[in-house]
């Protein structure tokens, strides 16, 4: 009985310090967090980026993460990287506040590049693990080799199955389906050209999500699609799968009147809370999850 009291009064003390060491001094936490951080990432880092397919240039990979995790720390906390366009992957971050040592599970649609402006290579590095969705093959396949854990799918997603043309650009990041879209900006960005029509038919993302066994709660969703990204919205079923967080693009969104958009409207009927907006990407957090 007076061992069991004791124990639990040692183990009370340890908890009562570790808060001081890390809760009294803000400075103090971001250094543990930091360093702990960096040893999360070179910890994942082989298992992440190796891959049979290219062992030598994955090893360089391994080594390349690795080394900037492990230097990141002496440059101070504002040394954190972004690898998305706008800084999104430290906002889902932020909304997520995933537990130290977490490895969680993501669905991006209209993923492009495997790391540049990429919305979840950051989490990626920590060892998460996701299904990633585009309509541009060669994309696609740079997965294997920059991201081989991740499940990889080409498709064209959709609310409605049919023929579809892809149409990628010079600039693989305006690649659409939509022939107004496609029009205006070969009118209006410079040096643009068709490179390539991709003629695919169109999936469901509920669909895809059943093929890939993804779980029916998993830890957010990403989608942006180039002015199609309310009908992949549509696509999947929110009864039967439940990111905790959703970031969506939508350059016609008013900050002024929300309830007036169509995503807000959707999301807000399947017990979605608009959590922010930051230039063109909206953020609904999950109140069934909260």
């Amino acid at each position: 009985m007076a061992s069991g009291l004791w124990f639990h009064q040692v183990k009370r003390s340890i908890k009562h310090w570790r808060a001081r060491l890390l809760y009294q001094k803000a400075f103090r936490r971001a250094f543990f967090l930091s360093w702990a951080l960096a040893w999360q990432e070179v910890r994942h880092s082989f298992r992440q980026f190796f891959t049979r397919h290219s062992p030598l240039w994955s090893l360089l990979r391994v080594l390349r993460y690795a080394s900037l995790s492990a230097l990141r720390p002496f440059f101070g906390r504002s040394a954190r990287l972004s690898y998305a366009f706008t800084g999104e992957d430290r906002l889902i971050e932020s909304l997520l506040k995933p537990p130290f040592g977490y490895r969680g599970f993501y669905v991006e649609v209209g993923c492009n590049h495997p790391v540049f402006i990429s919305n979840s290579f950051t989490l990626y590095r920590q060892g998460w693990r996701g299904i990633c969705i585009d309509a541009n093959p060669r994309l696609i396949r740079l997965f294997k080799y920059y991201r081989p854990r991740d499940i990889a799918v080409h498709a064209f997603v959709s609310n409605q199955t049919g023929e579809v043309d892809f149409v990628e650009l010079s600039n693989d990041v305006l690649s659409s389906a939509d022939k107004t879209y496609i029009e205006r900006m070969l009118t209006q960005e410079i040096a643009q050209n068709i490179e390539q029509v991709h003629h695919l038919r169109s999936r469901r993302l509920t669909d895809i999500l059943d093929a890939c066994h993804c779980p029916a709660h998993f830890d957010f969703l990403s989608i942006d699609a180039e002015e199609h990204d309310y009908d992949v919205l549509l696509s999947l079923d929110l009864e039967r799968y439940r990111p905790r967080l959703i970031v969506i693009e939508d350059e016609h969104f008013d900050p002024l009147q929300p309830q007036a958009n169509r995503i807000v409207q959707h999301l807000h009927a399947h017990a979605y809370r608009l959590a922010g907006y930051v230039l063109t990407n909206l953020y609904f957090i999950d109140e069934q999850q909260m």
